[in-house]
């Protein structure tokens, strides 16, 4: 647990709020997702544009979540020792792979015509 001005860090309003955050935009992605998978599992029309836009945020998102957990460690963020480092970097990478998110946003921007 980090210790900053004598306390763990979690009893920061700040961080708490940071924290919040992350965990909505985690929650919240997680829902697309499922809606997605229930799509698939009955071969629904609008499937494309589901799951280019769960793919979309779940990949923002994530990259949002682990560069604020690297902000939240501070210097033991950018350490290989902690897991977050490497989180990071394999949250970029979702972005890229299986479809830029610039393709996924084209992929639901057709699907609104």
């Amino acid at each position: 647990m980090r210790i900053a001005f004598g306390k763990p860090i979690i009893e920061f309003q700040g961080l708490q709020w940071k924290l919040a955050d992350m965990e909505t935009g985690t929650a919240a992605a997680r829902e697309l997702l499922y809606k997605a998978c229930a799509m698939a599992d009955r071969s629904e029309p609008l499937l494309p544009k589901y799951s280019s836009m769960a793919k979309l945020f779940a990949s923002d998102n994530a990259m949002k979540v682990t560069v604020e957990a690297v902000q939240v460690l501070g210097g033991y963020g950018y350490v290989n020792e902690y897991p977050v480092e490497r989180m990071m970097r394999d949250a970029k990478i979702t972005q890229i792979y299986e479809g830029t998110n610039e393709i996924q946003r084209v992929v639901i921007a057709r699907s609104m015509t």
